[in-house]
């Protein structure tokens, strides 16, 4: 965390797991976006997006290859390397058992920081605001004409380009709209 924390690594639209920062702090700058907007007259287009299994299904290889982008190296890299290759979870429920291969460990103190490290990026594939929450992610626009509707349609592509790229899925079911 220090290292991607001193070099500035760490999306500003992030709001989980981070120190000073918490759903409060996320919904506040969200709101003073939002009331500013208005009070100028613009509408304002929202989506808000969940990933489906979000911490579950982040595939090792591809985190690693982030982890590694992030300049994370040598015996740290290799550290996590060992933590998280050949990983195998086990859940049984009401006497049926799954197997968990991929992801990365919920509960541990290392899994929300790699977890923030693998769409540490998403925001950059956007043109408009977006505003993240560990795995909750919320795209915003501001909407004065025809054409910003279709940039915003462009940034909703891109993330659902992005999510097939990084094989971490939305859960449409849980994405909602909302226009003002």
């Amino acid at each position: 965390m220090q290292h991607l924390l001193v070099n500035e690594l760490l999306s500003r639209h992030q709001h989980g797991f981070m120190k000073g920062r918490s759903c409060t702090t996320q919904l506040l700058d969200v709101l003073d976006i939002w009331s500013r907007l208005l009070d100028e007259g613009d509408n304002v287009d929202v989506v808000y997006l969940d990933f489906a299994k979000a911490f579950d299904t982040v595939p090792h290889s591809r985190m690693m290859n982030k982890l590694y982008s992030y300049g994370i190296r040598g015996k740290v890299w290799s550290w996590i390397e060992d933590y998280m290759c050949n990983r195998k979870e086990c859940v049984i429920v009401n006497g049926t058992r799954s197997s968990v291969t991929c992801g990365v460990s919920q509960g541990s103190v290392l899994g929300p920081l790699l977890f923030l490290i693998y769409i540490n990026d998403l925001p950059d594939v956007v043109f408009n605001l977006v505003k993240l929450f560990a795995d909750d992610t919320k795209v915003f626009a501001r909407i004065r004409s025809l054409s910003d509707c279709q940039k915003f349609q462009t940034d909703l592509s891109a993330l659902q380009s992005w999510s097939k790229i990084w094989l971490l899925q939305f859960n449409i079911s849980k994405c909602k709209c909302a226009f003002r």
